[in-house]
């Protein structure tokens, strides 16, 4: 990681639906129409004002992993034309050019892959001090207009993604000449339009940019509000045109991808990720901003949600219907209705009096529950958050810094904490105690709703602009990390509420750069309609490819009645992404899945089933996650990067590199058109998840009536699953295995799995179980099965209690098993000659203990 710091003399001049006419257009943003009318392998670039500015700018470095490490640079050459700087690992050059002012980035082969003012745009608006008399409606602006700007270009390059949080396409599109550039500006927008670049709830200012098996990443590392033009384009070389003749040797155009950031305030500060490889710029993003820590198993389970369950005899419903339909179920959420008057750390005593037998009672059958508390603090003496907040001058200031800013949200009158304050951070980490928070216990986790933050009283909803945070902050620096200031303090909460044994689960909707480390995001408000279903996948790649991975939206969407063809798609969809979770509006109808008719009820019990059955393979990729970076839902691209006809695909989807999801998204289609990519060689092998079946590569059809899901197995895979599905994970955590071996080409296949306790820390003091599988052809008449132990010392209990080979021609003559300190052991097994399916049965093998499976032909 290394860092450059450019000091700048003064640049200048260089109801249900979603009410649009409520939020602004780029037109309507002074500082936007003003901008757009004119470590390992990772580079930082910051473009600042000189020490005579009257106020310094802010850098929201809290957004940042604290483990992320600066290096020195290998070598800096400066000229009177230009400095050459080369990364600490000579992965990495920066060419920067004095005059005109333009930087190039260049990758570890020497290919030139962005550049910084490519097309002149660099612009920095200085601080200076308000004129007497001058003053605008309900931003008083003390400093007078501070927005900065720059074009960041990806050369080579036509395709890009991230800028999450749109509901748009998963291909970033071209803004310029068409339409608003995109906005991030975290905004609590209700039943949201789909297909549009406006803000929603999310701001993460990434983007990646792809080719055939090239990847390049930058990071507009600025909290305030920004907007972002895109085009792609290969027409121009912008105005530096000799200076990119002379780095890429060449005169002929290129493609390249072109990103204009316009933020209101904060520094120009870039952070470039130059790859080469995408797994490369993942792991490059994933140190500098983190990852999201392995999450407890309950939370990538199923969680049923509503607005609102009633009163504690409606929970113990819920809990037991479950049951009773025999369907899997791991967490029971309460909306803003179970307080004492929309003041969070209470309970409505007529309806929740007796909150901790109710939580007791859900757990006892394995389950979890979780509450809702939002940011808004009730304005009331009564209320002793309030009280003590106020006492202790915890709450944001009105642009005199010393009124408390208030507003309207759920309670009424409200007050909203202020988490830059350290008081602040570590009073709210105090409140989640189990002796501060009356009722709760181990097994109640949080909600974190509103935290954009939602102001109903705000302009555009939200909070002023010329608030002002702990240390003179202004609220416009800083607004989109305002929901990852506060998650990450109810984290800390949850952490220091059992010593730091128990691992917290925090759900929010808002969010920033960092966002992952402390909490999953959903997609907040969507409604129930097949557009919104549809949406939702493009939605989900976006945040997952701009490093946030545990992302989900709501099943059956918040707003309207789904009917049940609609929901029954939607839960087929939501078992394949990380956040499972079924919500709906306090207005709906209720939907728990016994509810419906049988045909349905059964498909929605076989959807959450499945998610069940690959809670193993789940669990691998979120532990995998937290070594490189690389999420568990990922775009095609990411195991078939030079596949070209792929990169902007967003109907469909991959699980870690072994399952290929396409659900129905679409209304009344019982059959689907697939796209099974080719592989490198054009060799690649694919098999139906259900059957084993193998299905050709290329474009192919495939029924998908209203029970199915289409789901494919990549050869050379072995995905681990649990086939004995119980009522929550946390009862199926010494369960055996089954493992689904899925044949390549060169008959061979390989995969892993990694299991802990699924609730604490105790992973890291070695507690897991960490294994490797490996099938391979030796000869023509011996095929061999490994197992081995590639770590931990947990002393688990799961076993091995079936093998299926999938594309294995002939049955064997023979199998056997040979495991430590025993002796041979001759297996049963069953060949389906017509599907080409190898069923071992009970190996009867120790995860904890490396084995050999010998198939004798």
């Amino acid at each position: 990681m290394v860092r450059w710091l450019i000091p700048l003399l003064a640049i200048l001049s260089l109801s249900h639906a979603v009410k649009r006419e409520d939020f602004k257009t780029c037109e309507q943003s002074s500082f936007c129409k003003r901008h757009r009318s004119i470590t390992d392998s990772t580079f930082r670039v910051q473009i600042d004002e000189t020490n005579e500015a009257i106020r310094k700018r802010y850098v929201p470095e809290i957004a940042l992993d604290s483990q992320y490490k600066k290096q020195p640079f290998s070598s800096v050459d400066i000229s009177a034309v230009e400095a050459s700087i080369v990364t600490g690992d000579k992965n990495a050059k920066l060419i920067v050019t004095f005059d005109p002012f333009l930087v190039n980035v260049l990758n570890s082969h020497g290919e030139l892959v962005s550049q910084l003012n490519r097309e002149g745009k660099l612009k920095v608006e200085e601080f200076r001090k308000k004129e007497e008399g001058k003053r605008s409606f309900r931003d008083s602006k003390p400093f007078g207009s501070s927005s900065v700007g720059v074009d960041i270009s990806f050369v080579g390059f036509k395709t890009a993604f991230g800028l999450p949080e749109h509901a748009d396409s998963f291909a970033l599109r071209t803004t310029v000449g068409n339409t608003d550039p995109y906005r991030l500006y975290n905004l609590d927008v209700f039943e949201y339009e789909i297909n549009n670049p406006m803000a929603l709830y999310v701001a993460i200012p990434y983007i990646l940019a792809h080719r055939s098996n090239r990847s390049v990443g930058a990071l507009w590392f600025n909290a305030a509000e920004t907007w972002i033009d895109t085009s792609s384009s290969a027409s121009s070389k912008g105005i530096f045109r000799n200076v990119l003749d002379k780095v890429t040797g060449s005169a002929e155009n290129i493609p390249h991808f072109d990103a204009h950031f316009i933020s209101e305030s904060g520094l120009v500060d870039v952070f470039f990720f130059v790859g080469p490889t995408l797994r490369d710029v993942q792991r490059q993003n994933a140190k500098v901003t983190g990852v999201t820590p392995l999450p407890p198993i309950f939370s990538i389970a199923y969680h049923q949600c509503r607005w609102n369950y009633n009163d504690e005899q409606d929970v113990a419903k819920v809990n037991a219907g479950f049951d009773e339909w025999d369907i899997p179920m791991d967490v029971i959420w309460l909306d803003i209705e179970h307080t004492d008057g929309k003041k969070y750390f209470t309970w409505d005593q007529n309806k929740f009096g007796h909150a901790k037998e109710m939580i007791d009672n859900v757990a006892s059958k394995g389950r979890k529950m979780v509450t809702i508390i939002d940011p808004h603090i009730k304005k009331d003496d009564g209320y002793y958050v309030y009280k003590d907040a106020k006492d202790k001058g915890l709450f944001v200031k009105k642009a005199d810094g010393t009124t408390d800013f208030e507003g309207h949200c759920w309670p009424g009158s409200s007050e909203y904490l202020d988490f830059w304050h350290p008081e602040t951070r570590a009073y709210w980490k105090d409140q989640f105690s189990f002796s501060r928070y009356v009722g709760s216990t181990p097994d109640l986790f949080t909600w974190n709703d509103m935290n954009e933050p939602s102001v109903f009283s705000g302009p555009e909803i939200t909070m002023d602009k010329d608030a002002i945070h702990y240390g003179g902050i202004e609220h416009r620096e800083v607004h989109n990390m305002y929901g990852m200031m506060y998650h990450s303090a109810t984290f800390e909460g949850q952490l220091a509420r059992t010593g730091g044994k128990d691992r917290p689960f925090i759900l929010t909707r808002s969010g920033f750069v960092g966002t992952q480390r402390t909490a999953a995001i959903w997609t907040g408000d969507n409604t129930a309609e097949w557009g919104h279903l549809e949406i939702s996948v493009p939605m989900l790649l976006s945040l997952s490819v701009s490093g946030a991975p545990f992302v989900g939206a709501d099943v059956g969407g918040f707003f309207g009645n789904p009917d049940e063809q609609l929901l029954t798609r939607w839960y087929q969809a939501g078992a394949y992404q990380p956040f499972f979770r079924a919500h709906a509006h306090i207005d709906t109808r209720r939907r728990e899945p016994w509810l419906m008719s049988e045909s349905t009820r059964l498909a929605i019990r076989s959807a959450i089933r499945a998610r069940y059955a690959l809670l193993p393979y789940w669990y691998t990729l979120f532990q995998e996650h937290t070594v490189n970076g690389i999420p568990p839902m990922r775009p095609i691209f990411y195991g078939f990067p030079s596949e070209e006809q792929h990169f902007e695909e967003q109907k469909q989807w991959l699980l870690g590199d072994a399952l290929l999801v396409r659900p129905v998204l679409e209304k009344d289609t019982y059959n689907v058109m697939v796209n099974l990519p080719f592989g490198e060689n054009g060799d690649e092998r694919w098999y139906d998840w259900e059957t084993g079946v193998e299905q050709r590569a290329g474009q192919i059809y495939v029924d998908a009536p209203i029970e199915a899901t289409p789901v494919f197995q990549r050869g050379g895979t072995i995905v681990p699953t649990w086939q004995r599905i119980r009522r929550a994970s946390i009862l199926m955590l010494d369960d055996p295995l089954t493992l689904f071996v899925a044949l390549d080409s060169t008959k061979s296949a390989k995969g892993e799995v990694y299991l802990d306790d699924g609730k604490t820390h105790d992973y890291r003091e070695g507690k897991f179980i960490h294994t490797q599988f490996h099938y391979r052809a030796e000869t023509p008449s011996k095929s061999v099965f490994e197992s081995k132990v590639l770590g931990g010392n947990r002393d688990a209990k799961n076993w091995v209690e079936r093998i299926q080979i999938r594309g294995i021609d002939q049955a064997p003559k023979t199998v056997e098993v040979i495991r430590l300190s025993d002796p041979t052991e001759v297996l049963e097994f069953s060949h389906d000659r017509d599907r080409k399916v190898l069923t071992i049965r009970n190996p009867a093998a120790l995860l904890t203990q490396s084995f050999t499976v010998n198939l004798f032909f």
